[in-house]
C-alpha cells in the first residue's frame, strides 16, 4: 500500500512537471509567432497552478452558464420579453459583472420555465425554433466570454460584441469603450442641468423625478436599464407600472415621465451613446388626457374683490394676491415680487414690464382698474409674499368665506383609470387658477389670442387653448358676441352710405 501510494504522488508530481515545462515552452513560442498562441496554447489559459499548494493539480476555470428571464410576469396570457443574463468575473480585478440583454423574443409566461425555455404546444410549434435560437444567443454569450481572456470584457463592450455577433449592431455603430451606461449619463445629465449658472429648480427636479422611478422601476423588474432597452415593451411596461398600486398615478402624469425619458434618450443619441432609435419612432408616447381646468368668472372675481376682510389680515393679504394674479395672468413665482421699477408710462397707458422667472420672457401688461387700486394699496408693491404650498391652503379657506361651495364633476385620473369625483368648488382653489381665469375670462371677452399670449408667454396657439377653459357651449357664446359686434358695425356703415 506504502508502494502504491508512494507511485501515485511520483506520477502526480511528473504530470504537473510536464504541463508546467509544456505551458512555459507555448509562452516563448507564443512571442515569435502571435497565432500559435491563440491555438496550440489555449491551455495556458485554461489550467493554472495553485501558488499555495506546490505542483498541485491545475486548476479549470469555470464557463458561466447564460440564463434566460422573463421581462415581466404581470399577465399570463399576454405575450412578454425574454431577456438573457449572464454573470461572470473579471480575473483581473476581481470584478462581478451582470449582462443584461434583450433578445428580441417574446413568450408568453404561462408556456415558460426557467429551466427548459419555452414549452412546445399545439398552439406555439414556433416555440421550438424560438428555443433554438435563445439557445444559440446562450452559446454566443459564452463565446464572448472565452475570446476575451474567460471574462476581461466590460459589460457595455459585452453587449456591444453581442449585437454585433448578432447583427443587431452594425460594425461602425460599435459604441466607443468611454461611452456612458444609459443609467450613468442620466444622473451626470441630471447633475448638469442642477449645476447650470441659470438653473432653476423647476427644470430640473422633474428630470431628478424621472430619474428615481427609473432606478425603482430597475430595481422592481431586477435589470439595469441600458440603451438597447428602450423598446415598445418597455414603454408599455412602465407605464403600467406607473398606475400600479403604491403609485396609481394619472394618465397624464405617466405622460410626462415617458416624455423626460425621451429627452434623456435624445440627449444620449446626440452625444453618441445611443444608437437605438425606438424611442423617435411614432407611438412611443402616452396620450394625455383633456383636464377639467377650474376658473372665476369675472363675477366671481368681482365677489372676491369686494370681500370685505378687515377682520381677517391674513386672508386680506391672501386675497390680494391672488386677485393681482387673475388681473394680470402672471405666474405666481412673477406676481409675487412686482415692484415699482416693474411700472412704466407710455402716451397715457400704465403698464407692468417684467421679464418672467420661468422663461426669461419679457411680458409686459396693461394696469387695469383693479389691478391698479390693489398695487396702490401696498405702495405699487406685491403684498409680502408666502409661499406657494401656504397660498393654495389659505385659499381654500378664502374662497369658503366667499361662498364659493357649488359642485364640481370632475374626471380624474387613478393608475391610469378614469374616475368621476363630485367636489366643493372651494376644496379646488389654487393659485394657479388665478393665471388660467386671466386667459380664459379675456379670450371669452373676444380679445385675440395672439394679444392674450404676449402676456401670458406662451408660445404657440395650441400651448394656449391647452391652458384656457373653454367648452363648446362657452366658445359658441363667445363667437356669437363677437359676430354681434362686427355685424353692429357692419349695419351701422351701411346705414351712414345710405
Amino acid at each position: 500500500m506504502a508502494l502504491c501510494g508512494y507511485l501515485i504522488m511520483c506520477n502526480k508530481l511528473i504530470f504537473n512537471i510536464y504541463v508546467f515545462s509544456a505551458l512555459k515552452a507555448c509562452q516563448e513560442i507564443s512571442i515569435k509567432n502571435d497565432n500559435f498562441l491563440s491555438s496550440s496554447c489555449h491551455l495556458y489559459s485554461i489550467f493554472t497552478l495553485n501558488k499555495d499548494q506546490n505542483l498541485d493539480m491545475p486548476k479549470q476555470i469555470k464557463i458561466p452558464n447564460p440564463r434566460f428571464n422573463l421581462k415581466s410576469h404581470k399577465d399570463d396570457s399576454e405575450e412578454t420579453l425574454i431577456v438573457l443574463v449572464y454573470r461572470y468575473q473579471k480575473p483581473s480585478t476581481g470584478e462581478k459583472i451582470r449582462i443584461v440583454y434583450s433578445t428580441g423574443e417574446k413568450v408568453v409566461p404561462k408556456y415558460w420555465d426557467n429551466k427548459t425555455l419555452a414549452k412546445v404546444i399545439r398552439n406555439h410549434l414556433d416555440y421550438s425554433s424560438l428555443n433554438d435560437r435563445l439557445q444559440d444567443l446562450g452559446r454566443t454569450a459564452k463565446s464572448i466570454f472565452q475570446d476575451h481572456q474567460f471574462g476581461e470584457i466590460s459589460a457595455e463592450e459585452f453587449k456591444s460584441e453581442l449585437g454585433l455577433r448578432t447583427g443587431k449592431r452594425k460594425p461602425d455603430q460599435i459604441l466607443p469603450k468611454g461611452h456612458l451606461p444609459f443609467m450613468e449619463f442620466v444622473e451626470q445629465f441630471v447633475n448638469e442641468r442642477m449645476n447650470r449658472y441659470n438653473s432653476k429648480r423647476g427644470t430640473w427636479k422633474i428630470l431628478q423625478t424621472t430619474l428615481n422611478h427609473l432606478k425603482k422601476y430597475s430595481e422592481d423588474r431586477g435589470q439595469l436599464l441600458d440603451y438597447e432597452d428602450f423598446d415598445f415593451n418597455f414603454k408599455d411596461d412602465f407605464e403600467n407600472w406607473l398606475y400600479q398600486p403604491k403609485r396609481h398615478h394619472s394618465t397624464n402624469y405617466a405622460s410626462k415621465m415617458l416624455s423626460v425619458v425621451r429627452q434623456f434618450l435624445h440627449e444620449a443619441t446626440r452625444r453618441g451613446y445611443n444608437t437605438r432609435m425606438t424611442f423617435a419612432q411614432k407611438g412611443w408616447s402616452i396620450k394625455k388626457e383633456k383636464t377639467q381646468k377650474i376658473v372665476l368668472s369675472f363675477e366671481e372675481l368681482g365677489v372676491l374683490y369686494n370681500l370685505d376682510l378687515s377682520n381677517d389680515l391674513k386672508l386680506d393679504r391672501v386675497r390680494d394676491l391672488f386677485l393681482i394674479g387673475c388681473y394680470s395672468g402672471l405666474r405666481f413665482s412673477d406676481f409675487i415680487r412686482i415692484s415699482p421699477e416693474h411700472i412704466i408710462r407710455e402716451d397715457g397707458v400704465e403698464m407692468i414690464q417684467l421679464f418672467t422667472k420661468k422663461t426669461d420672457t419679457e411680458v409686459v401688461i396693461p394696469l387695469m382698474p383693479e389691478l391698479k387700486a390693489i398695487l396702490r394699496k401696498y405702495d405699487y408693491r406685491s403684498p409680502k409674499a408666502i409661499s406657494n404650498q401656504k397660498l393654495n391652503v389659505y385659499l381654500k379657506d378664502l374662497f369658503k368665506v366667499a361662498e364659493f361651495d357649488q359642485d364640481v364633476l370632475l374626471k380624474k385620473s387613478v393608475g391610469g383609470q378614469i374616475q368621476e369625483v363630485v367636489k366643493k368648488k372651494y376644496q379646488l382653489a389654487q393659485s394657479h387658477m388665478a393665471r388660467r381665469s386671466f386667459a380664459t375670462n379675456f379670450y371669452q371677452l373676444g380679445i385675440p389670442a395672439a394679444h392674450l399670449m404676449l402676456i401670458t408667454g406662451h408660445s404657440t396657439e395650441k400651448q394656449f387653448f391647452e391652458y384656457i377653459n373653454l367648452d363648446k357651449i362657452q366658445n359658441a357664446k363667445t363667437v356669437a358676441k363677437q359676430l354681434s359686434i362686427l355685424l353692429r358695425f357692419h349695419r351701422n356703415g351701411h346705414s351712414e352710405e345710405k
